[in-house]
């Protein structure tokens, strides 16, 4: 049997099942790889066009993929690309055993990749590293060819994700990603780690590369490695992306901001950042203490937004600008607030919950949502971009008054007070009257973070901006008022049973 294998990966054409079974799709799409007896990868060729593959065909191909498992040798397009980087990275496991198995040896050559090069070693070819592609992808497409995922997921595949429910392959792994809360913690290991590693080339993410296969074409064809997801993310909202483009972007969106070791770009860009400023949350997450699959690195730089580098807060401003469109991208605001958004915010679609619930911060009644509320009014604060009201409404008096400023740490905010300061006819009256109700807006979370000493200290600029706003005297006036009436209310036999948002002030 093993002979008859090692024959067969050395010329296909050993197998006469498989010839024969095969017969149509070599004519019509393997002709020169048939008659190229020495060089032509007739197996290979058969992979590619497998969409033209049926039946007995597509049996035996799959019937060869399963045995190449057993011995990377019987697979002949990967010794010739990958076999003297196995010789010299991957030749025996750590306890000096041969490494046979195909899997395991693709697993060691990318983790040597990932390693680098050695200075005294011949760096893996590009000839590998596509094989290796190849390889990983026919992987992610079938979980037959995935031993390890199918042994940490036996119990998850016959209970939550049943392999006879899917035609399409592809799809079991979409099932295990979607219901990450219902698999057992060895499969919920593994499904992380493959996605880990789409993460880092989507080119081996099946789901992806087919949903979006125009929207890649029109729009990022250009885009290489990792950078593929930041295009398709930056484009999702123009004509030709698909709705099934969309969904399935949005579902590793979610991932993405749960868990930043799925967010490669983030990862590149705030790789110092995130030793130095979040080292215990790092260690949390090591010891078991902290999940990180609820964004806690994420909400970590999101409290050091005035510390960490210039790349670092371009990156974070680009998820905090995506966490506004759609309030759910938000791990820790949406497990925090999802009774209070139920009570306050009940009617308001998926991109007007943020800022619904800055507008409504006084009616908010748990401690934890009021917190993150109040850290999203100060990252508004910090950035104007955040807020789409002010934006819209002082767009015009921002490209004109404060153009040469780079957005974040506030200078916007900074510059629009400026120059209303130093002159009353400034700014045009829909952003002066907009910025007016962000100052109320400001207040209403100053006084509600004064309740919780953990939160005062994100509002020290905010303070700063009502201090110096025109409009001070007249919202403490305001509060004042609203504070002398409630009082005598309650004398007066009335109480209050439900919180309401506060009344528009102009």
């Amino acid at each position: 049997m093993e002979h008859h294998a090692e024959l067969v990966s050395q010329d296909v054409r050993n197998d006469y099942r498989f010839m024969k079974a095969c017969k149509e799709p070599i004519r019509q799409k393997c002709k020169e790889e048939l008659r190229d007896k020495f060089h032509g990868n007739l197996l290979g060729c058969i992979e590619k066009n497998k969409a033209f593959v049926k039946g007995s065909c597509l049996k035996h191909v799959k019937d060869l993929q399963l045995v190449s498992l057993f011995d990377y040798k019987f697979n002949k397009a990967f010794v010739e690309a990958c076999g003297s980087a196995v010789q010299t990275y991957c030749k025996a496991d750590e306890y000096g055993r041969e490494i046979k198995k195909k899997q395991d040896v693709m697993y060691c050559l990318r983790n040597q990749l990932n390693q680098g090069t050695p200075k005294n070693k011949e760096p893996i070819s590009e000839d590998c590293k596509g094989q290796l592609r190849a390889e990983f992808l026919k992987q992610m497409s079938d979980l037959d060819l995935d031993p390890q995922l199918l042994s940490a997921c036996a119990v998850d595949l016959k209970r939550t994700c049943r392999l006879d429910e899917f035609d399409d392959k592809t799809q079991v792994m979409e099932c295990l990603r979607r219901n990450e809360l219902e698999l057992s913690p060895s499969c919920k290991n593994k499904v992380f780690e493959r996605e880990v590693q789409q993460a880092e080339d989507p080119d081996i993410d099946p789901v992806l590369q087919k949903s979006c296969r125009v929207a890649i074409s029109k729009y990022c064809s250009e885009s290489q490695g990792d950078e593929l997801m930041s295009c398709l993310e930056s484009n999702q909202h123009r004509s030709g992306v698909t709705h099934e483009c969309k969904t399935t972007l949005r579902l590793r969106m979610l991932k993405e901001h749960s868990n930043y070791l799925l967010n490669m770009g983030l990862r590149k860009s705030c790789k110092e950042d995130i030793k130095m400023f979040c080292k215990s949350t790092l260690d949390g997450i090591k010891n078991g203490s902290i999940q990180d699959g609820k964004g806690a690195v994420i909400s970590c730089l999101k409290k050091n937004m005035d510390k960490i580098s210039v790349e670092c807060e371009d990156s974070m401003t680009t998820i905090l600008e995506q966490e506004v469109e759609d309030y759910k991208l938000d791990p820790v605001l949406s497990r925090f607030c999802a009774n209070d958004i139920s009570v306050v915010c009940p009617d308001a679609p998926d991109d007007e919950v943020e800022g619904c619930l800055r507008d409504h911060i006084m009616a908010i009644q748990s401690e934890d949502c009021t917190k993150q509320v109040v850290r999203l009014i100060t990252e508004t604060h910090a950035d104007v971009h955040l807020d789409p009201l002010l934006m819209k409404a002082c767009q015009k008096d921002i490209g004109y008054l404060c153009g040469r400023l780079v957005p974040g740490r506030g200078q916007i905010i900074e510059c629009l007070q400026s120059n209303q300061a130093r002159d009353k006819n400034a700014l045009t009256p829909t952003c002066n009257s907009m910025l007016k109700s962000r100052v109320q807006m400001w207040y209403n979370a100053y006084e509600r973070a004064k309740q919780y000493d953990s939160a005062l200290e994100m509002v020290d600029d905010i303070y700063r901006s009502i201090e110096s706003s025109k409009y001070k005297h007249e919202i403490l006036a305001y509060m004042g008022f609203a504070l002398c009436a409630l009082i005598l209310l309650s004398f007066c036999g009335g109480r209050c049973t439900k919180s309401k948002p506060p009344s528009k002030l102009y």
